[in-house]
């Protein structure tokens, strides 16, 4: 074994990784290429991941009406998934930028430009004496023929011979040293850079008490550290708290510790004590304080490595010189070789899976954490919707047999109310006429109680005419209404209260205020019997002339016109030959006799038909009456005529009887006479219009019995009949009410249906894009616990 070598790395796999490598170092299998592989499958899933997002936003946004209830629960859940939209956009744009990022820290001259030189296999960046980067480098492979570099301050891209002047330490136009320059190095040159990874150079850890700001903005996300050390002192402790405060800020940090110019130990009597003495301390470092790997693991993070012989060496092979130069004879140089090979080998591994851990692991853990809330957002709200949709069937189920049950109702009740209302209008319509009957037999009272000046003169009866004439108009009203009221009220109200409650019965339980509404706005319904007696009795003439009781045309009035009219005339009775004038000629207008606002026009019934014809018959004889009457007169006037014949029979009876006795029967006749034409006062008169009046009105009254009664009996029906169409003008509106909700319930459970639809296939891509994170968390090696 060659001085300086090292039992734990054998020869065999510096063979198998020169094997991997072609001649120019152009990798064939690279564990780089696992990178780039997991890359491009967490990116397409991840902007699947996008899609569905967007899409159950959207759906949640503005599809997704379940219930009142339930609408705070579902502006929750979108705004959570609009959250877990923006979370998905940042992780995203950070996959698609990821690389496999290597921060390399150490002191001041320790090498550190010169490993990164060595990595890649050329000069690249600054390396020298002393204090030589000044501020950080990143270098990252570019698919671009030409290097070039850009500053911080500017997009200028810069010719790469610019880059030891602008990162020296000893140029006069210095950088802040927490100032980034971009290297970008062609992909073609250099095999370690086409695998998305950038190498970053750093200032001396001892340099700058700025190191917190340099952990914030290089190092959180970092997949490795590579600390170069001098071999030829001990690991200081300014190495040390730079790396302390790394770990306390991530969490077990991949650390690789690289032992540089260990080329100087070569002739050391005691290499092998210096190299166990230093690889103790880096492992207790690694392990005990820092914690980061575990102790059988730290010894194959640190490496003892001369970084200036291995890129001497690469550069002779690049020129084609492979064993050129002093370097290749030096004592211990194929050993120093080989680590820093087997060093490039572990660095490769480690950071491949540590990027796919650090840059892919949380984001797919997060990617299923994700998909899963979403998922049960979506499988709750495709319960709910279910929930909802069966509630919402029931409900429809029981508006429909409501529906059904109203109508089937509706029909009955109607027409039994019709029914009803037609057995009140004939009760009434008979009670009235009753009523009247009884009221015209006494109609002498009603009119011996009226009380007004009497005379004979034509000015006063007009005007006791008219006064006696409202004052049977509002007896009768008053006296009708005291017979027929009470019962006829009470009848209305029993029957109101019938039709309302049945009718109620088939109204939702929110329709009572409004049957209270039309129950207060009923007003109190009192039948109006008002009758016009102005016109009836119009053609009322009075007759106020003495007539003395035991004058023979009184005598015959009396006693013979009842059975024998014709001979009463023919004997002298003077008796009226004009016909009665009927209140139903057509001088009796139809707005003419007593109604009231209530009773609206109504046609013929049968009854009033057969009223008019017997009218018309009526008519007829008084015609012939007339005729006839008229024949009599002129014989009466022809016996009036044979006065001197009268005198001459009196005077044969007077011979006959006597004188004395005709006399005294004269003179007795005579005092009658003068005392019965003594009493004809201005009472008489009064009492004998009086009864006149009550004999011309009653006959006339008892023509109008069965209009006034039909009168009554339509207000009553119409009153009826107004409650009971509002009742089902309200039952109406409760039918098309229900039908409404009917038509909302259908449409609320076809939107339900396809909010269920909607929930059920994004919960199943959901699950879908869980599947695609849970094998591409088995595939690369990965945890779900790692968050």
């Amino acid at each position: 074994m060659q001085n300086g070598s090292n039992p734990r790395r054998s020869m065999s796999h510096i063979d198998r990784h020169r094997s991997l490598q072609g001649e120019h170092g152009n990798d064939i299998d690279s564990p780089l290429q696992l990178f780039t592989k997991a890359k491009s499958k967490i990116n397409k899933t991840f902007q699947e991941i996008t899609g569905y997002l967007e899409e159950a936003s959207s759906y949640l946004e503005e599809k997704c009406y379940i219930s009142e209830e339930f609408v705070d629960e579902v502006d929750k859940s979108s705004n959570e998934v609009k959250g877990y939209l923006s979370q998905v956009a940042g992780i995203t744009e950070v996959l698609s930028r990821d690389n496999m990022k290597v921060a390399f820290f150490g002191r001041t001259s320790n090498g550190k430009s010169t490993v990164i030189n060595a990595m890649l296999r050329d000069r690249i960046l600054p390396a020298g004496i002393g204090h030589t980067t000044s501020c950080f480098l990143s270098v990252s492979g570019a698919e671009v023929d030409t290097p070039y570099v850009l500053t911080p301050d500017s997009k200028e891209q810069k010719n790469i011979q610019s880059l030891s002047q602008l990162a020296h330490e000893l140029c006069q136009e210095k950088l802040d040293p927490s100032s980034l320059i971009q290297v970008h190095w062609p992909k073609s040159k250099c095999a370690l850079l086409r695998n998305d990874i950038i190498l970053v150079d750093s200032p001396g850890i001892d340099v700058s008490p700025d190191l917190d700001s340099w952990i914030d903005n290089y190092c959180l996300d970092a997949d490795v550290f590579v600390l170069v050390a001098n071999a030829e002192s001990t690991l200081m402790v300014t190495e040390k708290k730079f790396f302390s405060k790394v770990n306390q800020k991530l969490s077990r940090p991949n650390i690789f510790i690289l032992n540089n110019r260990w080329d100087a130990s070569a002739s050391e009597p005691f290499m092998e004590a210096v190299k166990n003495q230093h690889l103790e301390r880096t492992v207790n470092f690694l392990a005990n304080e820092l914690q980061c790997v575990e102790k059988s693991q730290a010894e194959d993070r640190v490496f003892f490595v001369s970084a200036k012989e291995t890129l001497t060496k690469r550069i002779q092979e690049n020129q084609g010189m492979p064993d050129a130069g002093a370097a290749i004879h030096a004592e211990g140089f194929q050993a120093r070789l080989m680590e820093f090979e087997h060093f490039e080998r572990k660095f490769e591994e480690c950071i491949s899976k540590s990027a796919i851990q650090t840059k892919f692991e949380s984001h797919a853990v997060q990617g299923m954490q994700t998909t899963g809330l979403v998922r049960k957002i979506m499988e709750k709200i495709e319960a709910k919707s279910k929930a909802e949709r069966s509630k919402c069937i029931e409900e429809k189920s029981g508006w429909e047999e409501r529906l059904a049950m109203m109508k089937e109702k509706l029909d009955l009740i109607s027409h039994e109310c019709k029914n009803k209302i037609k057995e009140i209008k004939e009760q009434v319509e008979h009670q009235v006429a009753q009523a009247m009957s009884a009221e015209i037999n006494q109609l002498e009272i009603l009119v011996n109680q009226f009380d007004h000046p009497f005379h004979t003169h034509s000015g006063f009866i007009r005007t006791y005419k008219r006064e006696l004439h409202t004052h049977i108009e509002n007896g009768l009203g008053r006296n009708l209404t005291a017979r027929c009221g009470s019962a006829l009220s009470q009848s209305i109200e029993e029957t109101n209260k019938s039709m309302t409650d049945r009718l109620v019965a088939l109204l939702p339980p929110e329709y009572p205020h409004e049957v209270m509404e039309i129950s207060n706005s009923r007003h109190e319904f009192e039948v109006s019997y008002q009758m016009d007696i102005h016109n009836i009795c119009s053609d009322f003439q009075e007759d106020l002339l003495f007539h003395f009781s035991l004058g023979w045309r009184t005598m015959l009035r009396k006693f013979l016109a009842p059975y024998n009219r014709r001979l009463a005339i023919v004997l002298g009775a003077d008796l009226p030959v004009s016909k009665p004038s009927s209140p139903f000629n057509p001088q009796y207008r139809r707005h003419d006799f007593p109604s009231t606002s209530r009773s609206p026009p109504r046609s013929l019934s049968d009854h009033d038909e057969g009223e008019t014809i017997t009218r018309r018959r009526s008519d007829e004889m008084l015609k012939d009456d007339e005729v006839t009457l008229a024949v009599i007169r002129n014989i009466a006037s022809l016996s009036s005529n044979s006065a001197t014949g009268i005198v001459i029979i009196g005077g044969l009876v007077w011979r006959m009887v006597g004188w004395k006795l005709i006399l005294g029967c004269g003179a007795l006749y005579g005092s009658l006479y003068v005392i019965e034409r003594l009493r004809w006062t201005n009472s008489a008169k009064e009492r004998t219009f009086k009864n006149q009046f009550v004999s011309f009105a009653a006959d006339r009254l008892q023509l109008v019995v069965s209009m006034t009664s039909s009168n009554c009996s339509q207000q009553v029906m119409q009153e009826l009949s107004s409650t009971f169409i509002k009742l089902c003008d309200l039952v109406d509106a409760a039918k098309k009410k229900v039908e409404n909700e009917i038509s909302k319930l259908s449409e609320k459970i076809a939107d339900l249906e396809k909010a269920e639809s909607q929930a059920r296939i994004l919960g199943n891509k959901a699950r879908w894009l869980e599947d695609q994170l849970s094998n591409f968390i088995r595939e690369f090696g990965l945890t779900r616990s790692k968050i």
